[in-house]
């Protein structure tokens, strides 16, 4: 295992392997989410939040995913201050992509 860690105001939108993930903030926690809709893989780093920050709505068609769910399909994620820190595989390759999301 290797450990990424990435600064936020560079990068909230990291490719690992075919796979990619955004960071979601909320009040206070961040977790980093796929970014496709578990449904029909729709553009799930485009959807909004509901109130509670508990979960993301699907842009394509309004079908809620609560966050925890989510995060069991992600790598665990470490935030402090503007430093984020996750734990990939050894032969996985992780690369941080621009501000492609709506959740900075």
């Amino acid at each position: 295992m290797k450990a990424i860690r990435l600064n936020l105001t560079d990068a909230n939108y990291v490719a690992v392997e075919d796979k990619t993930y955004f960071l979601k903030r909320h009040t206070y926690s961040t977790q980093l989410l796929p970014t496709t809709c578990p449904h029909r893989g729709g553009p799930l780093h485009m959807g909004e939040t509901t109130g509670d920050g508990q979960s993301v709505i699907c842009p394509w068609h309004d079908n809620a995913y609560k966050v925890c769910n989510l995060e069991k399909k992600s790598p665990p994620t470490v935030r402090v201050r503007n430093q984020f820190s996750t734990v990939v595989g050894d032969t996985e390759r992780c690369v941080p992509l621009l501000k492609l999301s709506r959740y900075d």
